[in-house]
């Protein structure tokens, strides 16, 4: 995985950890404020003896704030998650077996479609959901279980069947559509994103792009010692090219020696399109004699391999300018370097490579 990958990876998953934040805050503020409905109709029930209803309520509460009390410990979003999906649950089957204050309690039921949509996904939603329809299909069907103490007539049965059956289905939908028009928005994001950092017509990184990898290269050389070089390049002629074979030619001539840039590069180098006909190829972990002997076999393959144009042979040279961090101060410096290089090679005939090898007191050989 390159560099680029990596970082734009990095952005949609703070996209997705964002998302996964703002699902934990809803889910806090609703387990605040259920328990604190369940706690003040508890205390209503218990003041008109409803002991039974009222402790039921009561311990609803508890596990409710134990549960947020777990999560504020373990940052453990997934069992918060569950564990409130699962007492969110409870407490409907409670309400609709027990009836709740009225035989109102049923009515709860339909905020629990959209909710566990939201909270669970549409898969684990779905799952959760027929788990309940048939739980409360059984409360409906067996009357005379010990624990069930309301009886629903068979019209309100299927009146509710209905109603919930239509509560889902949008549900699923309207949350369906919202999950897709998000990973619409993230695909988005990582179109808007390659297209930012990279060049349209090579599709090679660019100047952007390279810059910013060598401001993170140049943090990491100042931190940990590792040295790293360029290669700043640019084609000979390149205008003669356009006038003598049309600027279709040229562009051909851009987009085959990108490839071959990409090609005898490593993995963990890089190479960009600095501007116009120029280049650059960053090379981390990578000595000025390393450096240059890239620079040169690049220059002797271009050389020595005319390109196929439309039934002509194109021939075409670079000149580099090659420049290592070890002889710089800091980043400004070596690519003030490299580009100073590549004029000299320019001026001398072209067709070159130029170093620069400032020794040290402390230095036998560049580094």
């Amino acid at each position: 995985m390159t560099e680029r990958n990596r970082k734009t990876n990095f952005h949609l998953l703070s996209a997705v950890l964002d998302e996964e934040a703002k699902v934990v805050s809803v889910i806090k503020a609703l387990a605040y404020a259920a328990s604190f409905m369940s706690f003040v109709i508890g205390v209503k029930s218990w003041l008109w003896s409803h002991t039974a209803h009222a402790s039921a309520l009561f311990l609803f509460c508890a596990l409710m704030l134990m549960n947020v009390i777990s999560y504020n410990r373990t940052l453990n979003q997934q069992l918060f998650k569950t564990l409130f999906l699962w007492l969110v649950g409870l407490l409907f089957l409670y309400l609709i077996a027990g009836g709740g204050e009225s035989n109102t309690g049923i009515l709860w039921f339909y905020v629990f479609p959209p909710f566990v949509f939201y909270v669970a996904g549409l898969r684990t939603g779905s799952w959760m959901l027929i788990i309940m329809v048939a739980l409360i299909a059984i409360i409906f069907r067996f009357p005379e279980l010990p624990w069930v103490r309301t009886v629903y007539n068979l019209d309100f049965q299927l009146r509710f069947a209905a109603t919930v059956s239509f509560v889902s289905v949008f549900a699923f939908v309207m949350d369906h559509s919202r999950r897709k028009a998000r990973q619409e928005l993230i695909n988005m994001a990582r179109l808007y994103e390659k297209a930012a950092r990279t060049d349209e017509l090579t599709q090679l990184p660019n100047r952007r792009d390279m810059q910013q990898q060598l401001e993170k290269e140049y943090f990491r050389y100042k931190r940990h010692g590792s040295h790293f070089s360029v290669i700043l390049l640019d084609i000979d002629h390149f205008k003669m090219i356009n006038d003598t074979y049309g600027h279709d030619a040229g562009d051909f001539v851009l987009m085959k020696i990108s490839e071959l840039l990409v090609n005898a590069c490593r993995k963990m180098d890089m190479a960009a399109r600095w501007g116009g006909e120029e280049f650059l190829i960053q090379l981390p972990d990578t000595s000025l004699v390393q450096a240059l002997t890239l620079a040169e076999r690049l220059r002797k393959s271009i050389e020595a391999s005319p390109l196929q144009y439309k039934n002509q042979d194109i021939s075409y040279t670079i000149s580099c300018g090659v420049c290592s961090i070890s002889q710089a101060k800091d980043l400004a410096s070596l690519l003030k370097q490299a580009d100073v290089n590549l004029y000299q090679a320019k001026i001398k005939g072209r067709n070159m490579v130029i170093p620069l090898v400032v020794q040290k007191a402390s230095e036998d050989e560049p580094v």
